[in-house]
């Protein structure tokens, strides 16, 4: 993928700001913890994913975050997966957009939506093998 200088500097300094803006946000709602997680996690993926050409380095950020987002609170298993995943399709249409590439939009963009089927997946795994593990009882939910 073609990647723009301007772009690339001004999508990372987006994610370094919404990291400022998280710790604020937990300085006032320690709950929210896990949904600005989930979030920042999907948009350091989807800017790793630009980056880089190769596919399955994200495929695998994808599963593995959001088993471990999923074991940590197995009650919105949906809502994790849909969060971190869904910042690959819109980093890569956006992109697409700057670029003004019309003719990769849904070969880059739209088709990017499949990010969604390992993220859901992984989060899902998550939360079986939290609700099925021992000790399960013992530990409220969600793990702090």
């Amino acid at each position: 993928m073609r990647t723009n200088p301007l772009f690339t500097m001004t999508s990372f300094y987006s994610l370094v700001l919404f990291f400022f803006a998280s710790v604020v946000l937990l300085y006032f709602d320690p709950k929210r913890w896990h949904g600005l997680l989930t979030v920042f996690f999907g948009l350091l993926i989807a800017f790793i994913d630009l980056q880089s050409s190769d596919v399955s380095f994200s495929i695998l950020l994808l599963i593995s975050l959001g088993f471990f987002l999923g074991f940590t609170k197995t009650s919105s298993s949906l809502r994790t997966g849909i969060l971190l995943g869904v910042w690959l399709p819109v980093a890569a249409m956006i992109h697409q957009i700057v670029l003004g590439d019309k003719s990769t939009f849904f070969s880059e963009g739209v088709v990017a939506f499949v990010a969604l089927v390992p993220s859901i997946a992984g989060s899902y795994l998550g939360a079986s093998v939290r609700k099925h593990s021992q000790g399960v009882a013992d530990s409220p939910e969600p793990i702090a």
